[in-house]
C-alpha cells in the first residue's frame, strides 16, 4: 500500500507545481501600449503629400518598432510640438537622433515638410 501512496503523492505533487507554473506564467510584462487607431493607415487627403507621406514618412512613423513618433499620436507628438513647428522642421532638414536628415525625402521642399509634420502630429490646421 505505501507504493500507492508514494505515487499519489508524486501526482499532487507534480499537479501543484504544473498549477504554480501556470499562475506564474500569466503573471509576465503586460504587451506593450497599441498603436493609436488608425496610425499605419493615416493618409493626407492631398494627394501630392500622400504620395510624399507613403514613400518617405510611413516606413517609420506609422511603425511602433522604428521607434519614431507615430502619426496622429497626440501623446508622442506633444513634447515636440512644444518646442515649435521651427524646431521640427530643422529636425527634419538636419536630421536628429534617429532621424536622417531629410527624413528621407529628398525632394521634399521646405513648405512640404511642414505639412506632413502638421499631418504627422495632427496639428489643427484652421486659421493657417
Amino acid at each position: 500500500m505505501q507504493a500507492g501512496q508514494n505515487w499519489g503523492r508524486r501526482w499532487r505533487g507534480l499537479a501543484a507545481m504544473l498549477g504554480l507554473c501556470a499562475l506564474l506564467g500569466g503573471c509576465g510584462e503586460e504587451a506593450g501600449a497599441p498603436a493609436p487607431t488608425g496610425a499605419a493607415q493615416a493618409v493626407p487627403a492631398d494627394a501630392a503629400l500622400a504620395q510624399l507621406y507613403g514613400a518617405s514618412c510611413r516606413q517609420c512613423h506609422a511603425n511602433p518598432a522604428a521607434g519614431a513618433p507615430l502619426t496622429g499620436d497626440a501623446v508622442a507628438w506633444t513634447p515636440r510640438l512644444a518646442k515649435g513647428l521651427d524646431t521640427l522642421l530643422e529636425h527634419s532638414i538636419n536630421g536628429f537622433q534617429g532621424m536622417p536628415p531629410m527624413g528621407l525625402c529628398m525632394q521634399c521642399t521646405e513648405q512640404e515638410f511642414r505639412a506632413l509634420i502638421e499631418f504627422m502630429a495632427a496639428v489643427p490646421t484652421e486659421g493657417r
